[in-house]
């Protein structure tokens, strides 16, 4: 019972409100089980006065009858009014928190496989309301057994006592049969999250995974998992087929001892027919409830393994979790500072005493070998990782003392790889700003809307990678005119042009040239055409500041600087031959 106990306590504490409502299903259910209890006392007052020869007598037990059914589904259509209220509730605001909770702990794939977090988000959750519907159920039907019994006793104390005897074995036996089911069920439901954990990545690459011919050695590998699979699942089916082809003969055997001696009592005069008639309805209805409240108490415990794995997405917390401030100030000029900045992961230093500054109304780039920390910066400056020691400013003021409103809508920017919804392009820049004319001027401003304006459903048009309507550097300028509609006063491209050919490239160093006017611009590239851009350079090698100013001084002072533009200059021009 501890269990189970334990089960409802957590569905309590993942979604706490509408407990007036969870009130009102077990108040429901409460009263629909025990009007469902009526009807064999009419069916005996039928044939005690069918036995008295007095057949007028018999209307009163038939409106009887009708007073119990509508009362059954009176109060059945409340639970079932409920149940409609609390699923909407459990499904769109515990989905909802959980897509709220793994966006802000993004480290939680470092734990969790995809496939299991995408299934608990998309499987899992459906299942919540009827864990209350199974708790209220299953306690009714406690009830319901234990009125029962009552009547078996009233009426003669051995029947009622065998009764008990009989149901507690039978409950015995299916609450062991029940944890074994679970566990089986538990590891299929391990299993099946490997399994989807793979498919969502060769989704991911589906491309790859084709080109390079591994579907054969990916399905290959999918067997091992889906074989351990089939051991779990053939462990639950036999213990299914125990459950409900086995255990239950112990119920039968008992009902045809228990008639046999009603029987005896009736031919003797110990007991009249209308009671025989009662106390086999009761009987026919303590297995049917013991057989439902059995299913019940499964159900409970498959489900409470379902909502462990939304407690378990709900209740992680990453050590690298970094709080905003209390700092309101959303008047931002834009200067960024790294001072002595020291940053590892597991113990492997990444950044060695970084220091430099970053100016508003200038493009200042990062560059340097792979490896040496470029996109680290960005990220520290992203907030998804805190620094070690030293401090990272902005307009003098560490960017950990800002709060998440203010430090969001001043510093927004463009990853490697553009990344739009598949949504019309309206939706996609909807989900900054929804002013169509700020959309308009955004796409203007990046060069994108006498394109956009061209298409036959212009703005309206759906992004996807089967119309072939946009090249990747079309989608770059896309998210980069998003970036704008956040009204970031600093904006910070990471490798922007990476993906992008030489014409694109052009055409996003024009509209980052643009955007200095008015924006920090702070760039990670490996691109000698960006590079010239810049008007300051901070190159980084195995993490430390190897040089820093302006470009054309750091060109002429620093080797490095000098490799790096001339070996990518030349990859750059034998891609264009």
């Amino acid at each position: 019972m501890k269990r189970y106990f334990d089960i409802f306590k957590t569905m309590l504490r993942i979604a706490n409100k509408h407990k007036f409502m969870v009130v009102q299903m077990f108040i429901s259910c409460c009263i629909y089980n025990v009007s469902s209890l009526l009807p064999p006392i009419a069916t005996a007052g039928i044939i005690a006065v069918i036995s008295a020869k007095n057949f007028n007598g018999i209307w009163i037990y038939v409106l009887m009858y009708m007073i119990f059914y509508i009362m059954y589904f009176g109060f059945l259509h409340w639970n079932y009014f409920t149940y409609t209220h609390l699923a909407d509730y459990y499904h769109l605001e515990v989905q909802r928190d959980l897509f709220n909770h793994i966006s802000n702990n993004e480290t939680i794939f470092n734990k969790m496989s995809k496939g299991k977090v995408i299934e608990t988000c998309s499987d899992d959750i459906r299942y919540l309301v009827d864990i209350m519907d199974c708790a209220s159920e299953a306690l009714m039907g406690v009830i319901k057994l234990i009125v029962i019994f009552g009547i078996f006793c009233y009426y003669n104390i051995f029947v009622g006592l065998f009764a008990i005897v009989l149901d507690l074995l039978y409950l015995s036996l299916m609450n062991d049969n029940s944890k074994k089911v679970s566990k089986y069920y538990e590891g299929t439901r391990k299993y099946e999250d490997k399994v989807m954990d793979i498919f969502n990545q060769m989704l991911t690459n589906l491309k790859q995974v084709k080109s390079l011919n591994m579907m054969e050695q990916l399905d290959s590998k999918l067997d091992k998992t889906r074989k351990k699979w089939k051991e779990q699942y053939k462990g639950k089916r036999k213990n299914l087929t125990a459950r409900y082809c086995i255990i239950p003969y112990i119920v039968y055997i008992g009902k045809i001892l228990l008639y046999i001696f009603l029987g005896y009592l009736v031919i003797n005069g110990s007991m009249s027919l209308d009671k025989l008639v009662l106390l086999i309805s009761y009987f026919e209805m303590t297995i049917t409830v013991t057989d439902k409240m059995l299913d019940y108490l499964l159900n409970l415990s498959n489900y409470g393994i379902r909502l462990n794995r939304i407690a378990n997405i709900l209740d992680y917390s990453s050590d690298r979790d970094i709080d905003y401030g209390e700092i309101d100030n959303d008047y931002i000029n834009g200067t960024v500072v790294f001072q002595k900045v020291n940053y590892e992961i597991k113990g492997k230093k990444i950044l060695n005493n970084v220091s430099f500054k970053v100016y508003p109304n200038e493009i200042t780039a990062i560059v340097g070998k792979s490896g040496s920390g470029k996109s680290t910066i960005i990220n520290l400056l992203y907030r998804l990782d805190r620094i070690k020691s030293g401090s990272i400013l902005i307009d003098d003021e560490s960017i950990y003392n800002y709060t998440k409103k203010v430090y969001s809508s001043n510093v927004s920017g463009v990853f490697q790889k553009p990344f739009m919804f598949e949504m019309s392009i309206k939706d996609n820049l909807s989900l900054i700003d929804s002013n169509i004319a700020r959309q308009i001027e955004a796409c203007k401003r990046v060069g994108m809307h006498d394109y956009i304006e061209s298409l036959p459903k212009g703005y309206n048009t759906i992004i996807n990678d089967e119309s072939n309507l946009f090249s990747e550097g079309q989608k770059q300028l896309l998210v980069i005119a998003r970036a704008l509609l956040t009204k970031s006063e600093i904006l910070l491209f990471d490798e922007v042009t990476s993906n992008i050919g030489f014409e694109a490239t052009t055409m996003v160093s024009t509209v980052l040239n643009d955007l200095k006017s008015d924006h920090t611009i702070m760039l990670v590239t490996h691109k000698p055409e960006i590079m010239s851009l810049a008007d300051r350079v901070v190159v980084l090698d195995k993490g430390s500041v190897v040089a820093k100013g302006k470009n054309k001084d750091v060109l002429e002072k620093c080797s490095l600087y000098q490799e790096l533009t001339t070996r990518t200059f030349a990859s750059v021009s034998q891609e264009n031959i």
